[in-house]
């Protein structure tokens, strides 16, 4: 088995990536269409995720009978910040980006250039 730094080759593979797909989507922010070229990566990565997770890691030795999983829960945990990170960039881009503030005019500036006389009580 390959190891780098001490993990797996493919959980050193999805570090990396999802490192740079932050780094691209906090460097994106300025760009015009950064936005668009975030959500693309992510997409990407999670694409990657996905099959590196679901692929099978290699062959099984057939003197056990009975395999276990010994990454099981580390990958579910992986899978579940992953999916927060996603859930959280998600909704934070839509907000920021998408949903654009709309601010109150001044009510002195509503009636400028307007002869606009109330009722006097009285």
């Amino acid at each position: 088995m390959v190891l780098v730094f001490g993990i797996g080759i493919g959980l050193f593979i999805l570090i990396v990536l999802w490192t740079l797909v932050l780094v691209l989507g906090l460097l994106s922010m300025s760009w015009r269409n950064g936005s668009v070229m975030t959500a693309s990566a992510v997409f990407l990565a999670a694409t990657v995720t996905a099959v590196l997770i679901l692929l099978p890691r290699g062959e099984t030795d057939s003197d056990n009978a009975e395999p276990v999983d010994q990454l099981f829960i580390p990958r579910i945990v992986m899978l579940c910040v992953m999916s927060l990170s996603v859930a959280v960039g998600g909704v934070s881009w839509f907000i920021f980006k998408c949903v654009q503030p709309v601010y109150a005019k001044h009510s002195a500036s509503l009636y400028h250039g307007i002869n606009y006389h109330p009722k006097k009580a009285g």
